[in-house]
């Protein structure tokens, strides 16, 4: 009798943490669809959807694939648009939906893995890592091919982590078609994909196929991109962001990639600081004790491809934001909810240790980053440049000029459907005050010099602020009356 009843509290007790661990994934579950799908079409295209749009879906495929090449083309993510756009019609939630339905695919597949692989606590916490990343939120739901980078990575890297275990014919062809699929969106992909390539290249089991699948993959890679090489070495001179800087080429791994994952929106500029390293020394910390870096090419698996693309824009000095590294958070976040499972073990021992504090104190601090911007970002647009242009039309009819003082006067263009006035500098956008009749401006103080505009005190003045979560919070719509007399102006 005794031994029965502690078989029946002992199965009690599975059922409970079964009922946990299903109640836990559904929660999560919820949360991940609702955050990438929820308002999808609420706000117009933005800054590089527009140019997505506007120069690639659009002309179609001979545009994008043998046009000239620029970074915002991601190649198959044009494609695919195109086809969807030519399937359903254009619209800002199908064209969304490219990025969104790849990406949850994604976390689907990480976590499917490391639940079986590593247990139910690893994979929850990797969901709740890719679900509450502001950075991942922000991407996943633009019109964009990062969503197609992120389900890219998450197969080459299962895959990879699954040949170490067996030596199969399946892994090594979801290897080679992930990878070349993830290059074909973003070219420098490439580098991490050969990177875990060349790591199975070291087991004599894999060798002669995984050479062979590599081989094909690179000639897959370079007939594709063959049209733009001149224009992809090019790309590396492009201005857009900052420099890896050699000074913090050591950490740069982790602060170029999982610091503003966690703590950043997309279009942030990273300068590590000393304080900077407060967040690298504690992802060291939870990362180190990941059972994916017990073994010698496992541990090269997950960390090589993330050093070896990080040194290439190094090297060349190309200028980059963390958004270029946002696939990498997959072996990233994948080290980091597998070592966080396992410094909490303890805790069920009621043996808190400093390490397990280290992951609570983490986990928190991005709980309280993540869970207001999850509630902003899908209820308000973007950039409310949409909005903005509804406005406009409203305020004055097509005849009264527009000052737009805003980054890119192209994107208030676009949904506008004219000509704007494009003051570049805090005293041109002041020139609105001398025009004879009504004049209408838009501020939006995103990387721009801070303005004052007097006459937006005028008497009659009209004012429409619209609230975004990105590039700067707000966008700034006046009409503003003519002078009353001479000496106002």
């Amino acid at each position: 009798m005794i031994h029965r009843a502690e078989a029946m509290d002992e199965r009690r007790e599975l059922d409970v943490r079964r009922a946990i661990v299903v109640g836990s994934y559904a929660v999560l579950g919820v949360v991940l669809g609702w955050s990438r799908l929820a308002g999808l079409g609420r706000g117009g295209y933005c800054c590089d959807e527009i140019s997505t749009l506007v120069e690639f879906v659009r002309p179609g495929p001979r545009t994008i694939l043998t046009g000239a090449y620029i970074p915002n083309n991601h190649e198959l993510y044009s494609l695919l648009g195109w086809a969807s756009t030519s399937l359903f019609g254009e619209s800002e939630t199908v064209l969304r939906l490219g990025a969104a339905i790849p990406f949850i695919a994604g976390v689907v597949v990480v976590t499917a893995w490391l639940h079986v692989r590593l247990g139910a606590l690893t994979g929850l916490l990797f969901m709740f890592l890719a679900t509450a990343s502001p950075l991942l939120l922000d991407l996943s739901r633009q019109a964009r091919g990062y969503g197609l980078a992120v389900l890219a990575m998450s197969i080459v890297v299962v895959a990879a982590l699954e040949l170490e275990r067996s030596p199969r014919r399946w892994p090594i062809i979801a290897l080679c078609v992930a990878g070349v699929a993830g290059t074909w969106t973003l070219p420098h992909f490439a580098i991490a994909f050969l990177t875990i390539g060349s790591v199975l290249l070291l087991d004599r089991r894999l060798r002669p196929h995984v050479a062979l699948g590599l081989g094909l993959s690179v000639v897959a890679i370079v007939a594709w991109y063959a049209p733009h090489v001149d224009d992809i070495l090019d790309s590396s001179r492009q201005e857009y962001g900052v420099s890896i800087s050699s000074a913090w080429i050591l950490t740069a791994p982790i602060d170029q990639t999982l610091v503003p994952a966690v703590a950043l929106l997309d279009d942030a500029f990273i300068r590590p600081t000393f304080a900077s390293l407060i967040a690298v020394a504690a992802f060291l910390v939870l990362m180190a004790a990941s059972p994916l870096l017990r073994d010698r090419e496992t541990a090269l698996i997950m960390c090589a491809g993330v050093v070896t693309t990080i040194l290439a824009f190094w090297v060349t000095d190309t200028r980059i934001v963390p958004r270029f590294f946002s696939f990498l958070l997959v072996p990233l976040f994948m080290l980091v909810a597998s070592g966080s499972a396992t410094l909490l073990q303890p805790l069920r021992r009621a043996r808190p240790t400093v390490r397990s504090a280290v992951v609570i104190a983490t986990l928190t601090a991005l709980t309280l980053v993540a869970v207001p911007r999850l509630f902003t970002v899908t209820r308000q647009p973007r950039e409310a440049l949409r909005e903005a242009a509804a406005v406009i039309d409203e305020l004055g009819p097509a005849t009264t000029p527009v000052f737009a003082y805003v980054p890119h006067p192209n994107d208030i263009e676009f949904h506008l459907g004219r000509a704007v006035l494009r003051p570049r500098t805090p005293s041109a956008a002041q020139r609105v005050c001398n025009e004879p009749g009504d004049a209408l401006l838009v501020v939006q103080l995103w990387v721009l010099e801070p303005v004052e505009i007097p006459c937006t005190e005028r008497t009659g003045t009209r004012h429409v602020r619209l609230k975004q979560y990105a590039r700067g919070d707000a966008i700034d719509v006046w009409l503003i009356p003519p002078a009353a007399s001479t000496a106002e102006r």
